[in-house]
């Protein structure tokens, strides 16, 4: 089960956990107009990996594959994704651990709920800052 947690949690777990992998699907032009996590200060990268916005199952297969490609298949981690909002990162998520569940793995994965640039949340005063940008995470 995908399990949801905001950008502080991921970015503890990523600093916390050396088997814990970033995975951000945005979009080549989301990374160059807003900027992607920076994970140097604590020794890794984030992996770039383009979720296609698509439900249909040729395009998951192929997601899964970028991402067997870019990382190899591990049997064991912690695989985070993040998108813009958490909307995308979620259905990656879903994909992945899928793709997991036929074979004898021991990865679990994670969205990141509140996204790169966060949730506008309408209902609270005062208005509360989420995303990974918006709490101050290293970004570039």
């Amino acid at each position: 089960m995908v399990e949801n947690i905001n950008s502080k949690e991921a970015f503890d777990l990523l600093r916390k956990d050396e088997n814990a992998l970033l995975i951000d699907v945005r979009t080549k032009k989301e990374h160059l107009a807003v900027g992607i996590p920076d994970l140097k200060e604590i020794g890794k990268e984030t992996h770039l990996i383009e979720w296609k916005n698509s439900i249909f199952p040729v395009y998951q297969k192929h997601f899964v594959n970028d991402i067997n490609e870019n990382l190899g298949l591990r049997d064991e981690g912690k695989y985070i994704f993040i998108c813009r909002s958490g909307i995308r990162s979620n259905f990656a998520a879903l994909t992945v651990e899928e793709s997991f569940d036929s074979g004898n793995y021991n990865v679990r994965c994670f969205n990141v709920e509140d996204g790169f640039e966060g949730n506008e949340q309408h209902l609270g005063y005062p208005q509360k800052l989420t995303g990974w940008k918006n709490l101050g995470l290293p970004w570039k």
